[in-house]
C-alpha cells in the first residue's frame, strides 16, 4: 500500500538565547508580572535573530541544508519543497523558490510556499503527503516551516513578544510503496466567527507602503480578548474521532505532540484524554512558542532523545489564527 513516510527532522535556531529573567529586564516593575504570565504558558528560554539576515527564509535554508547533509541527499533528489510560516520573507518570489536555489534543486521540482499560520507545517505536511500518494512522480518532499512572530508585535507588548521565540524545522518526506509507517489520517476543525481578532499586517497588504500609517500601526492587531481557545476542546474530539474511524486503542499512541502554545491547555487536553502527561512532550520552555514548526521540533527531539522509535503511533496537533486547527495522525 502506497503511503508517505517522515524519514528525517532537523532544527535550526539562531545562537542568541533569552531567559525570562533576562527579557523582563526592560520591563522595570512590572517583571514579576512578565515572568508570571511566560511561566504560566510554560516559558523559560527562547531564541531570537538578532540582524536582519537571520530571516525566516534563512532559517528555512539553515534547517534544510542540516537535513539534506544527514539524510545523504541533495537538492537534486527533491521533488516537492514547501515551505510554511505566517511570516514569509517574500510574497514573490516564493521563499520555497529561493529556498530551491540555496540548496541547488532541480528544474522539475515542484516549489510554492503554505500559510495556514501557526497550524501551517501540521496542514502543509497533510496536503503534501496526500499529494504524494496519488503521485509516484514525487518520492521525496521537503516541508520546512520557519517563524519569527516576535519581530511584528507592537513595541509595547512584551507580553506577547516574551511567549514567542524564532526558530525553523525541515521534514522529509518520503513515499513508500509498502510499509505501514506513513500519514494516517487528519481532521480539521474551522471556526471563522472572529477571524478579524488577529490581523497581519493589522490594516492589510493594500496599506503597509501608506504614509498615514506608523510603522506600530501596520505590525500585528490583537483584539483585547483575543484567544483560540475555542479549538481546543476539538483536539480531544477529533483525537477521539480518528482512533475510533481507525481502530486504534489510546494505549497504541505513543505520543500526543501538541502545540506547543500553552502549556496549560497540553496538561488540560491530556486530563481530557485520560492520558499520562508523558505522552504530551513539550519543548516550549526551550524554544519559546515558535508557531507553525513548534509541534515539528517537538517531534524532532522525541525522535532524537528516543522516545518515539519506528513503528510508534503518534498525533500532531496544532491551531492558526482563524480560527483553524488540525490533527494529524501518524505512525514513525
Amino acid at each position: 500500500m502506497v503511503n508517505v513516510r517522515i524519514a528525517g527532522t532537523e532544527v535550526y535556531h539562531p545562537p542568541f538565547k533569552v531567559s525570562n529573567e533576562q527579557l523582563a529586564e526592560q520591563a522595570g516593575e512590572a517583571a514579576d508580572k512578565l515572568i508570571g504570565i511566560w511561566e504560566y504558558f510554560g516559558r523559560k528560554n527562547r531564541y531570537y535573530a538578532t540582524t536582519y539576515e537571520e530571516s525566516t527564509l534563512f532559517m528555512a535554508i539553515q534547517a534544510s541544508k542540516a537535513l539534506l547533509a544527514g539524510s545523504g541527499l541533495g537538492g537534486e533528489d527533491l521533488d516537492m519543497i514547501v515551505v510554511s510560516s505566517g511570516t514569509h520573507e517574500y510574497s514573490a518570489p516564493t521563499d520555497a523558490a529561493l529556498l530551491h536555489q540555496a540548496i541547488g534543486g532541480k528544474q522539475s521540482c515542484i516549489v510554492y510556499d503554505s500559510n495556514a499560520n501557526c497550524v501551517g507545517m501540521v496542514v502543509a505536511a497533510d496536503q503534501a503527503a496526500r499529494s504524494m500518494m496519488t503521485n509516484p512522480g514525487v518520492r521525496y518532499a521537503l516541508v520546512v516551516g520557519s517563524e519569527q512572530i516576535a519581530r511584528f508585535y507592537k513595541e509595547g507588548d512584551l507580553a506577547s513578544k516574551g511567549l514567542c521565540g524564532d526558530a525553523a524545522c525541515a521534514v522529509l518526506l518520503e513515499r513508500v510503496e509498502e510499509g505501514d509507517s506513513g500519514l494516517i489520517d487528519s481532521a480539521y476543525y474551522t471556526n471563522t466567527q472572529k477571524a478579524e481578532d488577529m490581523l497581519f499586517p493589522s490594516a492589510g497588504m493594500t496599506q503597509m507602503f501608506g504614509e498615514h500609517l506608523t510603522l506600530e500601526e501596520k505590525k500585528i492587531y490583537l483584539h483585547p480578548e483575543y484567544n483560540v481557545n475555542v479549538a481546543f476542546p476539538t483536539a480531544v474530539t477529533n483525537i477521539e474521532n480518528l482512533l475510533h474511524k481507525h481502530g486504534y486503542a489510546k494505549e497504541e499512541v505513543k505520543h500526543y505532540i501538541l502545540s506547543q502554545l500553552n502549556l496549560s491547555v497540553i496538561k488540560e487536553i491530556a486530563g481530557k484524554l485520560q492520558e499520562d502527561e508523558a505522552k504530551f512532550p513539550y519543548i516550549g520552555d526551550i524554544y519559546g512558542y515558535t508557531g507553525t514548526s513548534s509541534p515539528f521540533i517537538t517531534l524532532h527531539h522525541a525522535i532524537k532523545d528516543g522516545t518515539l522509535i519506528p513503528g510508534d503511533l503518534f498525533f500532531m496537533w496544532s491551531v492558526g489564527a482563524g480560527i483553524t486547527s488540525c490533527a494529524t495522525l501518524w505512525r514513525l
